[in-house]
């Protein structure tokens, strides 16, 4: 055991000095290369300073001539006024061309180090040279000098050398000697890491709320529909209590035909619920009695969506862990000797990975009325999944007070996005069907079923005050983009999305920060509702690909119990995918609702997988990449410019900073 530790010991530190010597060469030398050469190669000419843009937001150097090597323009010391940002853009003729050409626009973001550092690549010697700088209508800036040939600032990023460093020697560890040490559920060590990253992953949370400035600031109406709620409860009524409908929409004989109502110039209320005369929320009930009203009660002020969800992404990080952990134990125990045999490295992977997956990041980096129903039942899915494993493994009065508290957080998915709610199928295979001598008893099935009841009182009471139905959450009644109640069922439609859901895959490209919306559009002869998607889950998310594993003999030793429980998971995944695409079109948010589900099949897969002593060296290497190529799509999925809710135009600091990583 001695030589063991030892050995691990000496491999950690062999990593770690491998991993040193890629970072500092990475950072360095390539990233800050044209630092390198512009000390060596050039002398700064200045072309033009003092400068200020006119009237009309523009300002224009004369036509320079250079007959010479140009290696690149700078614009520096920059003060705008009423504008975070300005666009440059380089003309210029050279050796082989005669006729002047211009190059593509580039964005300055004053404050951002390197910004407004260009490189430039003409065909040979530069004859003559124009740079042009405009700023958006009604705002002005002061331009100190713009240079050819300059330095370029030596510009050591300390995040991104130790993000190089850390990945390094995580990949050089992995691929060179493997995961040896095995997860421990009661180990001190262990326990005190995995509680360091879930405080880790809740501050990335915190800043991820806070990331988008339009999202803080929330200047649409309907996007305030749980505040207005709250004030509504509190004087004792589900209906909106703000501005009522028009006499014209109440006398519409369809409202829901949006198109219609903005031809006729009706006024509505863009994605509320409307029925019977009145506005409602159609959002689910749970965040509001969970979060918003109670806030409202307690300080008379109307909580910010943003708040609330990092307070559900705060609780959806230890639901992670917790699920994570209760899975390995159930199903990561070698089949003889009954003992643990998966990697505590794995462990945290998985963790991270979830905290941080793809949609999980769309999510709370995009806390809007829209996501904050998904945010709230991904998080219930996960704390009753876990809590359900955690009772059955406690077992007593004790196993039971904790089965009835996953109950209750998997019956609360009702009241956020009631289809979530087929997460829940796998009870089937959890308590019901079980050897003869772990057959449920009356007080078993009391715990697990009397929860549904206590939440479905509520949720159903709420549903009959609004629509005279306790069955009808309101859905159908949104004053949306299209008329969801003859929206009907449509195949080809279905399959279509189907598609995009799952397999299309992302549209890449070369520039930052790398991805662009897929191609949605096709010759489907109908109306269907679609926005911006990076791509389908298995297409990106490649540790998703696990579900399909077992299907092609790969996965051994897999109890039968675990296998009907990924089945099941997959099963509602694809009609919780299938109800989205019918039931509301082709969206990225929409993805979100069955991921949940679909990672929680792909990690028991990948348990199976990296346990097994025959192919757990491949497992690991492939789940290492898998893992690296899942997060570095969820960067770009946060970074990515596609609707008027992204980076780019509304945090740009925030987003040059992040693009002058890339730039070599």
């Amino acid at each position: 055991m001695m030589n063991e530790s030892n050995g691990i010991k000496r491999n950690v530190i062999k990593a770690v000095i491998y991993g040193l010597i890629v970072a500092v060469i990475a950072e360095f030398l390539l990233f800050n290369a044209s630092s390198l050469r512009d000390v060596v190669k050039n002398r700064p000419t200045v072309i033009a300073s003092d400068a200020t843009t006119d009237d009309g937001g523009e300002y224009v150097t004369d036509d320079i001539t250079v007959n010479g090597y140009v290696d690149n323009v700078y614009v520096k010391d920059i003060s705008c006024i009423n504008t975070e940002y300005l666009y440059m853009q380089v003309t210029l003729t050279d050796e082989g061309d005669e006729y002047e050409y211009t190059l593509p626009t580039e964005r300055v973001v004053p404050g951002v180090k390197g910004s407004g550092y260009i490189n430039i690549h003409p065909y040979g010697r530069v004859n003559t040279i124009r740079i042009s700088v405009n700023v958006p209508e009604g705002t002005s800036a002061d331009i100190g000098s713009i240079e050819i040939n300059a330095h370029k600032p030596y510009d050591v990023k300390p995040a991104r050398l130790l993000l190089i460093f850390l990945v390094s020697v995580f990949l050089i560890y992995t691929f060179s000697y493997g995961w040896n040490i095995v997860f421990d559920p009661e180990g001190r060590a262990q326990i005190i890491c995995a509680l360091v990253a879930c405080l880790i992953l809740i501050a990335a949370g915190k800043s991820l709320s806070v990331s988008n400035k339009l999202i803080v600031a929330c200047p649409w109406p309907h996007h305030k529909q749980y505040q207005e709620l709250a004030e509504s409860l509190s004087e004792g009524t589900v209906k909106l209590l703000g501005e009522q409908p028009s006499e014209e929409l109440m006398s519409k004989d369809n409202p829901y035909d949006t198109i219609a109502l903005n031809a006729e110039d009706i006024p509505y209320r863009m994605d509320y619920a409307y029925y019977n005369g009145s506005y409602y929320v159609y959002f689910g009930i749970i965040p509001e009695l969970l979060l918003y009203y109670p806030y409202y009660k307690l300080t008379g002020m109307p909580m910010q969506n943003y708040n609330a969800g990092f307070i559900l992404y705060t609780l959806l990080v230890p639901g992670i862990f917790l699920c994570i952990r209760e899975l390995v134990i159930r199903y990561g125990r070698d089949k003889e000797s009954e003992k643990i045999k998966f990697p505590f490295a794995a462990y945290m992977l998985m963790c991270i990975s979830a905290c941080l997956f793809s949609n999980t990041v769309y999510l709370i980096a995009r806390p809007d009325i829209y996501n904050i129903p998904i945010l709230s039942a991904t998080a219930f899915s996960f704390w009753g999944i876990a809590l359900w494993l955690l009772g059955l493994r406690l077992k007593g009065r004790m196993g039971r007070a904790v089965v009835f508290a996953g109950s209750f957080f998997i019956a609360m998915i009702a009241g956020c996005r009631p289809q979530m709610i087929l997460i829940g199928a796998i009870v089937l295979f959890l308590f019901f069907i079980r050897k003869k001598e772990e057959k449920m008893t009356v007080p078993d099935i009391a715990v697990l079923i009397i929860p549904f009841f206590i939440v479905a009182v509520p949720v159903c009471l709420y549903n009959y005050a609004r629509f005279g139905n306790i069955f009808d959450f309101g859905a159908t009644y949104s004053l949306t983009t299209n008329d969801m109640n003859h929206r009907g069922f449509n195949i080809n439609r279905l399959l279509r999305g189907m598609y995009c859901f799952l397999f299309q895959p992302a549209a890449m490209t070369t520039d930052y920060p790398f991805i662009v919306s897929s191609n949605i559009d096709s010759a489907y002869m109908g109306k269907n509702l679609t926005e911006y998607t990076y791509g389908g889950s298995f297409a990106t998310n490649l540790i998703l690909l696990s579900v399909f594993a077992p299907l092609i003999g790969v996965v051994k030793n897999m109890g039968s119990e675990a296998k009907k429980v990924v089945i099941t998971l997959c099963a509602a995944a694809l009609l919780i995918a299938g109800f989205d695409v019918n039931g509301a079109g082709i969206l990225y948010r929409y993805t979100c609702d069955m991921i949940p589900v679909l990672l929680t099949a792909a990690l028991m897969v990948w348990i199976y997988l990296l346990k097994d002593e025959n192919i757990k060296k491949t497992a690991q290497r492939l789940f290492s990449v898998f893992v690296l190529c899942g997060l570095f799509y969820s960067f770009m999925v946060f970074m990515g410019q596609e609707g008027s809710v992204n980076l780019m135009d509304n945090s740009p600091y925030l987003y040059e900073s992040f693009r002058q990583w890339f730039v070599l």
